[in-house]
């Protein structure tokens, strides 16, 4: 016996599951008029999460699009001229290494000036 083709097979499979639809559809009516109230919370919620899918789906593109470019275009490790950080300016001499300062306490010596007091100002004064 000869098949007839795949495509024609799934139409022939649809229509079948349609007519068994619409055969049920009369006792499916009342179970539909009591979930009635129910619909605009479902709907809402199936938007929110076809949304959040979407977002994902376009995140995971990103990602992926980063990793193509990082491939094609390495990033530099070398640090533009233009750039300026924290860390580059110091605010005094550098403390040695090999003799730390120590105050009275044992700890490292610093600037009064760059210690926090603790203390808090009224904003009127």
């Amino acid at each position: 016996m000869l098949r007839p083709l795949f495509l024609t097979r799934a139409t022939i499979g649809l229509a079948a599951t349609a007519v068994e639809g619409a055969v049920a559809l009369p006792g499916r009516a009342v179970e539909a008029v009591s979930a009635l109230p129910g619909v605009p919370v479902r709907l809402a919620g199936s938007l929110v999460q076809s949304y959040l899918h979407a977002g994902q789906q376009l995140t995971e593109l990103a990602v992926k699009g980063d990793k193509v470019i990082a491939s094609v275009f390495p990033a530099r490790a070398d640090q533009p001229q233009w750039a300026t950080f924290d860390e580059d300016f110091t605010h005094g001499p550098a403390p040695s290494k090999t003799a730390p300062a120590t105050g009275g306490r044992g700890h490292r010596a610093v600037d009064e000036t760059d210690v926090p007091t603790g203390r808090i100002t009224p904003r009127d004064a």
